[in-house]
C-alpha cells in the first residue's frame, strides 16, 4: 500500500489557516461558556440567604479565588486549567444553595 502523497505548500497552509480558525472558534465559545458559569455563581450570590452555611461558602469561595495563581500574559493551558478546575468548583458550591 502506498503512503498518501503529500500535499502541496498550498494545500498544508489552507489546512493550517482552517486550524487557526478553528481554534480562535472554540476557544471563544469555551471563555463565553466559563464566563457564563461565572455569572451564574454571581446571581446565585444574589439571591442567596443569609444562613450560617452561605456565609462558609462565601468565605471558602473568595479563598479559592485568592489563591488564583495564573499568568494570562503567557497564556498557558495550566492557567485554564486552573481556572476551568476553579469556576466547576465555585458552580457546584451555589448549584447546592
Amino acid at each position: 500500500m502506498k503512503p498518501a502523497p503529500a500535499p502541496s505548500p498550498d494545500e498544508l497552509a489552507a489546512s493550517l489557516q482552517t486550524l487557526r480558525l478553528l481554534v480562535r472558534e472554540v476557544g471563544a465559545n469555551y471563555l463565553a461558556s466559563l464566563q457564563a458559569d461565572i455569572a451564574l455563581v454571581q446571581r446565585a450570590l444574589g439571591h442567596a440567604s443569609p444562613d450560617r452555611q452561605r456565609r462558609t461558602d462565601r468565605r471558602r469561595m473568595q479563598k479559592w479565588i485568592a489563591e488564583l495563581d495564573v499568568k494570562p500574559a503567557k497564556g498557558r493551558r495550566r492557567d485554564l486549567k486552573q481556572l476551568d478546575k476553579l469556576i466547576a468548583r465555585l458552580t457546584a458550591t451555589v448549584e447546592n444553595w
